[in-house]
């Protein structure tokens, strides 16, 4: 397994890049090689040395993937019998990469598991382009399984690896050295497959956001929301904003819509009440106001004065209800200030039932309101 070192710190649950809706993002299969071989064979070699290199060149440049979990088995060969462990991670991975060999093709995946493969992805409506296929060698392309040739789109097979002259993988056997040709293609690969995970994720979450939005009404409260939705505003510091989205994933797999505020902001008492007034406007649209403490102590304090205690007045205030406040605390240090007098809540995220305390606190918050609202 190749995973993503996401919140190792704060002891986090780690969630994919595109968690809740797929995990792992993505799903690496191949052919080891030689049957007969002892020891690594040098395509298994080849292949960990390419994915490794791809996940390498896509964390370097971009802070948004941060979180990719790449799965890969380095000690069976998933093409020589589909575990349960491995039929799981295939069927909720995001998109499956296969490195495609002639050793590949007289696989037992190949022959059988594609096609329930195919069946998964298919059935998903819109979710064409989810498999890409990297050609470690030249092969009969009329030997594929029919989806991977399927016109639709199901596949994208356009990313050679070897060297047209000679037939062999680029860097073959070790990836030790390279060429400009492979970096080239690497280059193109990396492109389209992290295009391809920010538009999976975009589509999943706002589908989650529609989904969600479009249950019955489950109260008329004054200031509760007007649909199903369960909002809730969740506020960090700009620096902190990996950890904001994540904390929205994880939220979202619980049926919850996070939102959050963001403007431009250059400094200054202007700037600041910009901001602010963005804040206020939509957090009054929300059931509870969440927020997440940052490491810096004095920072938490002044977040918890200016949003949790001034700005929570005033949007209550403009909702003609009470707005329940909680702080979502994944620093793993002792609290700097006591929040309970200020009747907010504390959650340590770190905790393995913090989602299920939070909901349950929700849930119970709501009659509160509607006891002041009436």
């Amino acid at each position: 397994m190749l995973p993503g070192d996401f919140f190792g710190e704060s002891g986090l649950t780690q969630v994919a890049y595109l968690g809740p809706h797929f995990d792992p993002d993505v799903f690496v299969s191949y052919a080891h090689g030689d049957p007969r071989h002892v020891g690594e064979s040098p395509l298994k070699t080849w292949t960990i040395a390419l994915v490794r290199r791809l996940e390498s060149q896509i964390l370097s440049l971009d802070t948004e993937y941060d979180a990719l979990q790449i799965w890969m088995d380095e000690q069976i060969d998933p093409t020589a019998q589909l575990t349960e462990e491995l039929r799981s991670k295939a069927v909720g991975s995001g998109i499956l990469v296969i490195v495609m060999s002639k050793r590949y093709l007289v696989s037992s995946w190949c022959r059988d598991e594609l096609e329930w493969f195919r069946k998964q992805i298919q059935e998903r409506a819109g979710e064409l382009g989810r498999v890409f296929v990297i050609r470690a060698q030249p092969t009969d392309q009329a030997a594929w399984p029919d989806f991977l040739r399927d016109e639709r789109g199901y596949a994208m097979p356009g990313f050679s690896f070897y060297d047209p002259a000679t037939g062999l993988p680029w860097g073959w056997p070790d990836l030790v050295e390279t060429d400009r040709d492979l970096v080239k293609e690497m280059c193109r690969l990396q492109t389209a497959l992290t295009k391809r995970l920010r538009e999976l994720r975009d589509r999943a979450e706002k589908r989650s956001q529609a989904e969600a939005a479009a249950k019955p009404a489950t109260t008329s409260q004054p200031g509760a929301p007007q649909s199903g939705a369960h909002r809730i505003y969740l506020h960090a510091p700009a620096d902190c904003e990996p950890a904001r989205v994540e904390i929205g994933r994880v939220l979202t797999q619980d049926g919850l819509v996070t939102l959050t505020a963001r403007v431009s902001v250059e400094g200054g008492l202007a700037s600041w009440q910009q901001e602010s007034g963005a804040r206020i406007e939509t957090a009054k649209r929300c059931e509870a106001l969440a927020l997440l403490r940052p490491h810096d102590p004095d920072r938490f304090v002044g977040d918890l004065i200016d949003i949790g205690v001034d700005e929570r007045a005033r949007i209550a205030d403009a909702r003609g209800a009470p707005l329940p406040c909680a702080v979502l605390d994944n620093t793993g240090a002792s609290m700097p200030i006591d929040v309970a007098p200020f009747g907010i809540e504390h959650f340590d995220v770190s905790r393995e039932n913090w989602r299920g305390e939070f909901r349950r606190w929700l849930d119970a918050a709501r009659p509160k309101r509607a006891e002041a609202s009436a």
